[in-house]
């Protein structure tokens, strides 16, 4: 490193003044001992002296610094004096370290996931012009079950397969429920779908789906075994999305379901989902609170649920997951729960299945009769609503009901049911 060291004019002028024209550089009687320290383990740094020829304004001298420890002696007393004639370079902030959209670190999950900040920084409240659909590329997964389906019915049943390129030919959400005992893993397949997707320019639109005591131990039941698990497995999640454009849809039910827990365990959910918002947010994911539908909760006692869920500090907030109620319906709860809220929260819909509308009695689980809704578009028409998605994956079961799979599961039929009677 070279530092120079210079004195102002006047104190340049006055030493030369003073100085008899017959003394010898100052680099002359430096150099023997500086050759000296250096042997005796010191190391050296260049200094750029003045010098008095009108020729050239300075001269450079290199200066030993010990390296390492060096016993007491003559010579340390000497390079210490001379050291002290080099000043300390002002201190410079270290350029941070460029992280990039797609870590590398996401090919191989640490032994660890990071723990969650204790309070990172708020997300920005919801406007209009942050909507992250806007103008956002869809996703359409070429390895989905419907496209497997697609092209296996091409040549046997073409008409079925025509059918159901309605879905496979269409973006959906990526869930993620699984691992809660193992957060690397976790991390490790959230970072490569979200690699994935941002490889071909598109929004990642996940959904996280481990909150403890899920679905009240219903036809989904399970989740993260403990509080801390699950604060363990949404740090994994938000560290596999990394830093980059991703949407997240927060845990379906887990505010709506609130009823079947104890006061505590309500508290502790509600902490849990604060601190989800916190975490995702931190990485720039837009966070949608799960907040039910139309027909389960008024939208004041939804609004108070998301208050305590933390919704100030995410983009909003995300209605008919995995249901059928009419896109009108959820669009004026949407406005009445972002009204109830004060007007800055945003809502995702979820058309997936409810191009006919409920069924009877408002069945949710694989109902007979029902269709595919609306495309994703982030062109909703809509000022509270951001976009219109596919969150449950059509063709994906309920539960073991009405002659359905375990949920999750492929159900072709159900998929040719929803296809064929899809008017869009």
């Amino acid at each position: 490193m070279s530092t120079d060291v210079h004195g102002g004019p006047g104190r340049r002028a006055a030493r030369h003044a003073h100085r008899p024209k017959s003394r010898r550089p100052l680099w002359i009687w430096l150099t023997p001992v500086v050759a000296a320290a250096v042997f005796a383990g010191f190391g050296c740094v260049r200094v750029v002296f003045p010098r008095t020829s009108p020729v050239s304004s300075s001269v450079d001298v290199v200066i030993p610094r010990p390296v390492g420890t060096v016993p007491p002696g003559p010579l340390t007393a000497v390079a210490a004096l001379l050291g002290s004639l080099a000043p300390v370079p002002g201190q410079t902030p270290a350029a941070p370290a460029a992280r990039p959209t797609h870590p590398a670190e996401h090919t191989e999950a640490p032994s660890a996931p990071p723990p969650p900040p204790a309070r990172p920084p708020s997300a920005a409240p919801a406007t209009a012009s942050s909507n992250p659909f806007a103008g956002a590329r869809f996703y359409v997964d070429p390895d989905s079950d419907a496209m497997a389906a697609v092209a296996r019915l091409r040549n046997s049943a073409p008409a079925d397969a025509a059918a159901l390129s309605r879905i496979a030919n269409t973006s959906h959400a990526d869930w993620f429920g699984g691992d809660t005992a193992n957060p690397d893993a976790v991390r490790a397949r959230v970072a490569g779908r979200v690699d994935e997707i941002r490889a071909t320019g598109a929004l990642p639109v996940l959904v996280a789906y481990a909150i403890p005591n899920r679905d009240c131990g219903s036809y989904s039941a399970g989740g993260a075994g403990s509080p801390d698990a699950y604060r363990a497995w949404i740090a994994a999640f938000a560290a596999g999305i990394g830093r980059g454009p991703a949407a997240v849809i927060l845990e379906p039910d887990a505010i709506s379901q609130t009823d079947c827990l104890s006061a505590a365990d309500r508290q502790t959910r509600y902490s849990l989902l604060g601190n989800a918002v916190d975490v995702l947010a931190h990485v720039g994911a837009a966070v949608y609170l799960d907040a039910g539908n139309a027909t389960w909760h008024s939208a004041a006692d939804t609004a108070a649920r998301l208050r305590a869920a933390g919704v100030d500090r995410a983009r909003g907030f995300a209605l008919n997951v995995s249901n059928f109620d009419e896109t009108p319906d959820e669009r004026a709860y949407a406005a009445a729960v972002s009204a109830a809220l004060g007007g800055t929260a945003r809502a995702v819909i979820d058309t997936s299945r409810n191009g006919l509308g409920p069924a009877a009695s408002n069945a949710w689980c694989n109902p007979p009769g029902r269709a595919l809704g609306a495309a994703p578009t982030g062109n909703t028409g809509d000022p509270v609503v951001d976009a219109y998605l596919w969150i449950k994956v059509p063709g994906e079961s309920d539960g073991t009901c009405n002659g359905g799979p375990g949920a999750g599961q492929w159900w072709l039929d159900y998929a040719l049911g929803l296809a064929a009677r899809a008017t869009g």
